[in-house]
């Protein structure tokens, strides 16, 4: 059994579930610590983030989740 091909199974598969589970924290993530464009507004409001980025982290978590599942075939 190769270790390195059970990490990349196991990886692929995991960080793919979580990107498919909650694609807003995953987005949220990547935009910590960004200003927004408009700086007016009440204060505590949030701007939500674009339908398409939610779709788009699912899209890369479903292909994530495929090449953990390759990885994992190829270790039976």
């Amino acid at each position: 059994m190769d270790l390195r091909t059970l990490l990349a199974a196991v990886l692929g598969v995991g960080l793919g579930a979580v990107f498919l589970v909650s694609p807003e924290f995953v987005v949220q993530v990547q935009t910590a610590w960004r200003l927004p464009p408009d700086r007016g507004g009440d204060y505590g409001s949030e701007t939500q983030p674009a339908n398409w980025l939610g779709t788009g982290v699912r899209v890369v978590g479903a292909l994530l989740v495929a090449g953990g599942l390759y990885f994992a075939w190829t270790l039976v």
